[in-house]
């Protein structure tokens, strides 16, 4: 399902709510594969770590909601300033002992 700038901000504040911690103990990034990156690139644990992701129409979407958390709200994350039309995906992730950013 693909969703607006304004949805994607909403659901991944909601997980940060609902699951706790200040916003730098979170990652926000963006891919094509956000599954295969979370788990691959960064070690999430998909049955133990708290994870999400949405997917975005543009990338240029991705990167409006990428920059309000790492910019706004001080999330971690590797600014993503390029990319192909499918990387349309913002995921989010709360960082463990598991995880790497």
């Amino acid at each position: 399902m693909i969703h607006s700038v304004q949805q994607m901000k909403f659901e991944l504040l909601a997980t940060i709510k609902e699951f706790g911690g200040n916003f730098q103990e979170w990652y926000v990034g963006i891919a094509a594969e956000p599954l295969a990156t979370m788990t691959q690139h960064h070690g999430v644990d998909r049955e133990q770590d708290i994870w999400i992701y949405k997917q975005a129409l543009t990338f240029h979407a991705c990167r409006t909601v990428q920059t309000y958390f790492l910019e706004k709200l001080s999330t971690d994350g590797t600014r993503v300033s390029r990319g192909q039309e499918d990387m349309d995906c913002v995921y989010m992730f709360k960082k463990s002992a598991r995880t790497t950013p």
